[in-house]
């Protein structure tokens, strides 16, 4: 009934880059994070009764707020496991830090790579007591810059470190819309991933 999207994935890695523009230290520590985990996608749409609970639930995910985040999930609460194609996924994620702790610049990929993804989405980094989060995001009713038959719903991608515990984590939700419009048309993506970090160093 769904389409076979994972399968239809590229089989490469695929590549980000994000880069804070400030001054450059003599003494930046530089850490990497192999992360394990899911990319799961459906297409199936909500049902009427679910979006009735709440008349603005699309206005409210368009804030990008704690809110927002919490509809996403309630929401998927409403579809079955079987609703939903998944893939096992490993990410590779390579965080610079500047002296004092400030975040200079992060690289990751990803094996097999979600091909929703947008690698030049609008992005925010923020400083945490445990750590540091860097959010990508785009704004709902915007095109899709890879697929132009689909405009955007919700879109966040976050990538975090934790200091204390050594561990890197990518949560990742991307709602889109078809442009042709019609039911159970319209992909929904999650990714989550979790794993180890340690001090970047060459094991060869």
């Amino acid at each position: 009934m769904y389409k076979n999207t994972l399968t239809n994935m590229h089989s490469f890695l695929l590549f980000f880059l994000i880069f804070f523009s400030a001054n450059t230290f003599s003494n930046n520590k530089e850490v990497m994070c192999e992360l394990d985990g899911t990319l799961s996608i459906t297409y199936r749409d909500l049902t009427k009764n679910v979006v009735s609970e709440s008349l603005d639930f699309f206005k409210n995910l368009a804030t990008q707020t704690q809110q927002s985040i919490f509809l996403i999930n309630k929401a998927k609460t409403n579809f079955d496991q079987d609703d939903w194609e998944r893939s096992s996924l490993e990410v590779v994620q390579y965080w610079e830090l500047q002296d004092e702790d400030l975040f200079r610049k992060l690289n990751y990929t990803f094996d097999p790579s979600p091909i929703w993804i947008n690698p030049k989405a609008t992005w925010e980094q923020k400083k945490t007591e445990t750590g540091f989060e860097i959010i990508s995001a785009m704004q709902q009713g915007d095109e899709h810059p890879l697929f132009d038959n689909y405009t955007i719903e919700y879109y966040r991608i976050s990538n975090s470190l934790n200091w204390f515990t050594g561990k890197g984590r990518i949560h990742g939700d991307i709602w889109l819309k078809s442009k042709e419009g019609g039911r159970n048309k319209n992909p929904k993506v999650e990714i989550r991933a979790k794993g180890s970090c340690n001090p970047k160093a060459r094991k060869f």
